[in-house]
């Protein structure tokens, strides 16, 4: 019976997961198109310009949310699991009119603002535009966020991720398209950022009604704003403490203390290198929910096999890409144009600290939704200060590697304290013996292509060759190791779902 109901949840990870990771796989595409294109048009100097502004404006998108999309999810699903409609509606509209209405305030104060933060922090003229045009689309991307994540209470993954990883981006790029085939370079990337920010959060609001009718219905709300405000300023000050501290400071500190055109260089870098974390963030968006839904009723031991499941799974799929990167690291960051292939050793070190991160699963979210997340603030800030304090020391020397070394170093020592955290309050660890497979079917064939790598003279893009024979290698000594009974449940649930769904359209009724 044990057995039938984890296979059962496994399954529904594997059905909201496979739809996460199709579309993060498609949106992650898109982007890196995106990227290509903006960097080859714009060349690493004002595309830098673009970076900065865009990095700037994801921390202010960050303090705007106020951590009520995290609320969305934590007491969303706990509400829906009781049957609490009024309470599950009070949430809803709550933490959407407050996230929204802080947007449009912060998008105004930046507007007014922006000459200070352009020439007297940054001292870059021509940064004043970009600033100015994104912080215009501030309001509808920050609805649009909430939209996505209220999808994930009702775990509706082809809602949310769509909507966020797919059709804002791909709008991005086809107005980018339009604008730089009529001659506009810079302005055409703002100006494409904000016709798709609008477009999408128009889309957003339609799914969001519906997927959830009550929210415009006569039902009466019952709000708990104690208790919202209580978690979400604490999960708020995690993270956008992590935003700031961590995830954004290098770009921002390397903005203020370089040009920017070693902006541009290591943004590709740090963008390239995340490509890694795809496989975590698709399984936590399903995964998130899951965890607050059996914390909350005690299944601890469900939760415990899960946990190292869901981890040995990421780690699967992303320490291929991160020995791949450490192949070929010139060769993959030269697709932004050849004044990029300088960023390479960035992009290892990155991915290093990126690996750490995947290593250890869910640990992040394993705090935020079962009530730890004061220690996770303590985390963050603890990590957070190391990185700025690194930052400072090392970019005056090495530039954007002293970034990367900062990053990367801070990322590993938080997510390490996550993992001896999530020990510490609740006796899990996300490994056993099965997650050495992946390790060694990895080494081994990092091994292989490596040794063939140095004794031939590869010209051109004969090295996306060598990629595929190394999955190829990978996949092989994968099965040759053994799969196990959730593996054989997740690759029937996987073909299953990959199949083309007849009846996923939106618009259907």
């Amino acid at each position: 019976m044990k057995t039938k109901k984890i296979e059962d949840i496994t399954k529904k990870i594997v059905k909201g997961g496979s739809i996460s990771f199709l579309g993060h796989i498609a949106g992650k595409g898109i982007k890196f198109i995106l990227e290509v294109i903006l960097t080859r048009t714009l060349g690493a100097s004002v595309y830098g310009l673009y970076a900065l502004g865009n990095n700037f404006m994801e921390i202010v998108r960050g303090f705007s949310n106020f951590g009520f999309h995290f609320s969305i999810v934590r007491f969303g699903s706990v509400y829906r699991g009781e049957g609490d409609q009024e309470s599950l509606k009070g949430t809803f509209l709550f933490s959407i009119l407050f996230s929204f209405t802080a947007s449009i305030i912060i998008s105004i104060l930046i507007y007014f603002f922006s000459d200070i933060i352009a020439i007297n922090i940054f001292k870059k003229p021509g940064l004043l535009v970009v600033i100015r045009m994104l912080s215009f689309a501030l309001p509808f991307y920050a609805f649009l966020l909430m939209a996505s994540y209220s999808a994930r209470v009702f775990r509706k993954m082809d809602y949310a991720v769509n909507l966020e990883f797919v059709i804002h981006p791909l709008l991005t790029l086809i107005v980018v398209s339009i604008f730089f085939a009529i001659g506009l370079k810079l302005k055409g990337v703002l100006f494409a950022f904000f016709t798709s920010s609008v477009i999408s959060a128009l889309f957003g609001f339609y799914l969001l009604i519906k997927l959830y009718p009550d929210l415009i219905s006569k039902l009466n709300p019952k709000f708990h704003l104690k208790k919202i405000f209580v978690y979400s300023s604490t999960v708020f000050l995690s993270g956008f403490s992590s935003l700031l501290l961590l995830s954004r400071a290098d770009r921002i500190m390397l903005g203020i203390m370089d040009s920017s055109k070693n902006v541009g260089i290591y943004n590709v870098g740090v963008l390239t290198a995340h490509q890694m974390s795809v496989f975590l963030y698709s399984l936590n968006a399903i995964f998130s929910p899951i965890i607050a839904d059996l914390f909350s009723k005690g299944k601890t031991e469900k939760l415990r096999e899960l946990f190292q499941t869901v981890t040995r799974w990421v780690f699967t799929f992303s320490f291929p890409v991160f020995l791949n990167f450490m192949l070929f690291a010139k060769d993959i960051i030269g697709l932004f144009g050849s004044e990029f292939r300088v960023g390479g050793n960035a992009l290892i070190i990155l991915s290093a600290g990126i690996l750490v991160n995947v290593s250890v699963g869910a640990v992040g979210f394993m705090l935020n939704m079962t009530g730890k997340e004061r220690f996770e603030l303590i985390n963050v800030l603890i990590f957070g200060t190391v990185n700025i304090v690194l930052n400072l020391i090392l970019i005056p020397r090495l530039s954007y590697l002293g970034a990367a070394i900062s990053t990367a170093i801070s990322l590993a020592m938080l997510n390490i304290s996550r993992l001896l955290g999530v020990y510490r309050f609740f006796k899990m660890q996300p490994y056993n013996k099965n997650f050495l497979k992946p390790f060694f079917s990895g080494l081994i064939t990092y091994i292989i292509i490596y040794i063939f790598k140095t004794s031939i003279n590869i010209k051109g893009f004969w090295w996306l060759a060598l990629v595929l024979l190394f999955l190829l290698l990978y996949l092989f000594f994968l099965i040759l190791m053994g799969i196990e009974e959730n593996d054989f449940i997740i690759i029937t649930a996987l073909k299953n779902k990959i199949r083309i769904q007849k009846n996923s359209n939106y618009f259907k009724k």
